[in-house]
């Protein structure tokens, strides 16, 4: 086809555009849909953070929870009436070899 001729097949075929009123419509009606959604996940996440402390706290909890590795540790070693529990008794000795090594 000549260039003339596709300008002529162009000039006849009609353009379908469609209304301001009917695009402005379709407009409001994507932003509204998002403003739902964005309500309904802001409900859902507020509704999951009130309901999680409820079942945090109905969890059974073990009546007999087993014991510590510091605990079991410092149930085998003998202590005497006047000294410290195992743990914090290294804990102790970690400060003091910390600060020795700190003037050395």
């Amino acid at each position: 086809m000549e260039y003339n001729e596709l300008i002529e097949k162009a000039q006849r075929t009609p353009v379908d555009i469609p209304n301001t009123d009917t695009i402005l419509s379709g407009m409001r009606r994507t932003v509204q849909r998002r403003r739902q959604q964005q309500w309904a996940a802001m409900g859902a996440i507020c509704l999951v953070l009130a309901v999680a402390p409820l079942f945090l706290t109905l969890q059974p909890s073990s009546s007999n929870p087993s014991p510590t590795l510091a605990e079991s540790v410092s149930a085998t070693l003998p202590s005497a009436p006047g000294d410290l529990p195992a743990p914090l008794a290294g804990y102790r000795h970690s400060i003091r070899n910390h600060q020795t090594t700190t003037l050395i």
